[in-house]
């Protein structure tokens, strides 16, 4: 085992959904626990949403409030005139999913100790550098509730903010052990080329469903899987076990991705706090877009492809019933599914605990967000009236 200095010992973080920055009170069963469960959430009751759902990760509480701490304290450290830029973009929490990784992977292999605060820190800002971008290439207005970089200062200036947040991100890393520096970079590496590659294939919609699948393991699954292998690795624990929480990692991003891919076509924005639909109109073919041509056959598959290169689809709602009646949505669901459940298995060669308990339920709790979210299209779809009443009402 390698030598660290003690840290913290807990954190509690939030799971993979997309409920952003209002306020909404509906309310929902909850099919997992059988519990009354809110559905419309601020980020600030995300947290303990959270902590409530996923009992086992409140054990790490305290390492996320660390983290929290270290992240916005990043910004101090850089130049006096772009400070309150970053102080504003770190500032605006997401559901730091990726270092709540970083720490249940390594309350899995051994302990969490101070490298690996340091790693949390590090995901989260490339993290978020990566979004910087992603919002410049999509233009999308809204982020986390708030308008995102590019609408604030332009695309000038975020990309040279997304920029200045890698750097400063591997200037953290150098703290680490050897060996940690080429790791991390090697996946944003990756992240880079999946994005790349998702560009390249824009406007593409014979897309095989194996290329889409090496786009997001690329651009999403490695940016999960990196935190949860490097955290073990940090502890010094047999290759296999690392790769294995690596492979985890892998699968619940791609998993996470597709979700993400639905809620781009299912969800609302006063929800998410972000700009949707921004992949099918920017031309990226997501799954469920691939599953709905691929349930057409010959002439009407060409005319779908036709309406999609001439922008035919001018919403969301043209869409809707498309992906409600070809069963593109329940094909959808099933995936997700399958890739999660392939994501538990990789945890079989952990032993029982808080840890290993807690990234069981994240998986779980990714499931059953992407359950509620298909489900509730289809009711929505089946029954249109009460869907508009409820909203009259909201």
């Amino acid at each position: 085992m390698r030598n660290h200095q003690a840290a913290p010992p807990g954190l509690t973080e939030e799971k993979a959904d997309a409920y952003g920055d209002r306020r909404f009170s509906s309310a929902k069963k909850d099919p997992l626990r059988g519990t009354e469960m809110v559905l419309k959430l601020s980020d600030q009751k995300w947290q303990e949403h959270v902590a409530d759902r996923l009992g086992a990760v409140t054990a790490f509480q305290e390492a996320l409030d660390q983290i929290d701490r270290e992240v916005l304290r990043q910004a101090d450290e850089l130049d006096p005139w772009i400070r309150p830029h970053f102080h504003s973009l770190l500032a605006s929490r997401g559901k730091r999913l990726r270092p709540l990784l970083v720490v249940l992977a390594a309350g899995a292999s051994g302990g969490v100790r101070a490298d690996h605060i340091d790693l949390a820190v590090v995901v989260e800002m490339i993290h978020v550098a990566t979004l910087i971008h992603d919002d410049i290439l999509d233009g999308a207005r809204i982020r986390r509730g708030e308008p995102t970089a590019t609408s604030r200062w332009g695309n000038e200036v975020s990309v040279l903010l997304g920029d200045t947040l890698f750097a400063h991100a591997l200037r953290i890393c150098a703290k680490l052990p050897e060996g940690a520096v080429e790791r991390v970079a090697s996946a944003v590496c990756t992240v880079c080329a999946g994005e790349i590659l998702q560009t390249q294939r824009r406007f593409d919609w014979g897309l095989r469903e194996e290329d889409y699948f090496q786009i997001i393991e690329r651009k999403t699954g490695e940016l999960f899987r990196m935190p949860c292998e490097v955290s073990a690795w940090l502890n010094g624990v047999p290759d296999h076990v690392s790769h294995a929480l690596g492979r985890y990692g892998m699968a619940l991003g791609s998993a996470y991705q597709i979700y993400d891919d639905c809620l781009d076509l299912l969800g609302k924005e006063e929800v998410t706090g972000k700009t949707l639909g921004t992949d099918w109109g920017g031309g990226k073919p997501t799954l469920p877009i691939l599953y709905l041509l691929d349930s057409k056959n010959g002439t009407r598959r060409n005319e779908l492809i036709d309406a999609f290169h001439r922008g035919k689809f001018t919403s969301r709602d043209d869409l809707l019933p498309l992906l409600a009646e070809n069963g593109v949505l329940p094909r959808t669901q099933k995936k997700v599914e399958g890739i999660l459940r392939s994501a538990r298995n990789e945890l079989a060669t952990l032993s029982p605990g808080d840890s290993k308990q807690a990234l069981e339920e994240v998986a779980d709790l990714l499931s059953s967000q992407a359950d509620r979210l298909v489900e509730g299209m289809l009711e929505r779809h089946r029954h249109p009236e009460a869907d508009r009443k409820a909203e009259e009402t909201e």
